[in-house]
């Protein structure tokens, strides 16, 4: 076990140079004792194992193949998910569109955005039917519908374009509900909204409740209101909402199965990336691999008749 004191040379080399600097005598398992003589930033360092690359490559692996089996082992298994994933980004594109419904009307224009949650068996094959309600008119029944693609699957976003023979006014509620077809009619709505092309006016439909017979109240037809500012900074719904969208496409590992459809960061990618982390981890554990075997192992901890061996700090 071996560690040295060195201090950062702010010049056109930006090295770690320990000129001046030594271990000092009060150096433990925990701490390093540094004593330099001149004012910089130092730090002390566990140097880490060699690496002989070509050294590793001319040993004979048979007399001991743990190590080359598990790095096989990972790449044929990235090889299969990259062959997972490549088959699901393509799949994601399919669910990325906009469904433009034949209209006249293009100054009562309303894009319809719909959030499915990200819920197990949140999906539903069930045909989805809204009307919006406004200060001053209704909507017909509109039956959101794209015979191109699959809609509504779990964790899905899709947009609709519709328009009204007349302006609705400012948005109250909506109904929806649906036909509960299908082999897997239930539904988890997170939310939709509602964007007014010509006002430039987004409103909120907040749901986050089951469309189903058999999961929650059992409706499958509901009165959403309009979600004022209060509504939508809850800490409930910002929770929920935060911790979807976290989860599912800035976890690194979990994303790899929960993307989002619209995320520009594909499943391949993401799977790229979990390997060279891994892979990365692999190599700085050898690097480091035996650095503190010199120490005598701390007592171990007694509690509630359980032995726990803490491990050795640097």
């Amino acid at each position: 076990f071996e560690t040295s004191c060195v201090y950062f040379q702010e010049d056109e080399t930006h090295l770690w140079q320990s000129d001046g600097c030594r271990v000092g005598p009060m150096s433990n398992i925990t701490h390093i004792h540094c004593r330099c003589d001149h004012l910089t930033k130092f730090a002390g360092f566990v140097p880490p194992n060699p690496l002989n690359i070509r050294e590793a490559f001319s040993a004979n692996i048979l007399e001991n193949p743990t190590g080359l089996i598990l790095v096989l082992a990972v790449f044929t298994s990235y090889v299969m998910g990259v062959i997972w994933a490549r088959k699901a980004d393509r799949k994601d594109i399919a669910k990325v569109g906009q469904m433009m419904f034949s209209y006249t009307h293009t100054h009562c224009q309303y894009l319809i955005t719909v959030y499915t949650g990200f819920r197990g068996n949140a999906g539903t094959t069930a045909e989805i039917t809204l009307v919006l309600y406004g200060s001053q008119y209704e909507s017909p029944p509109l039956t959101l519908r794209d015979d191109s693609r699959c809609l509504f699957e779990q964790g899905s976003v899709d947009s609709f374009l519709v328009s009204t023979e007349e302006p609705l006014g400012v948005l109250t509620h909506m109904r929806v509900w649906h036909n509960n077809a299908g082999f897997s009619p239930s539904w988890y709505l997170s939310q939709i909204v509602v964007a007014n092309r010509a006002t430039k006016v987004t409103t909120y439909f907040l749901s986050n409740r089951w469309f189903a017979i058999d999961e929650g109240d059992g409706k499958i037809d509901r009165i959403i209101p309009t979600s004022v500012e209060k509504d939508i900074t809850k800490f409930h719904n910002l929770f929920l909402a935060k911790s979807s969208r976290e989860m599912n496409d800035d976890h690194l590992w979990y994303s790899v199965a929960g993307r989002p459809a619209r995320s520009p960061f594909t499943r391949v990618q993401r799977l790229s990336c979990c390997l060279t982390l891994l892979y990365s981890t692999m190599l700085t554990n050898i690097m480091f691999f035996g650095r503190g075997d010199d120490f005598d192992p701390p007592e171990p901890l007694r509690f509630a008749g359980l032995k726990i061996n803490p491990p050795i700090s640097l």
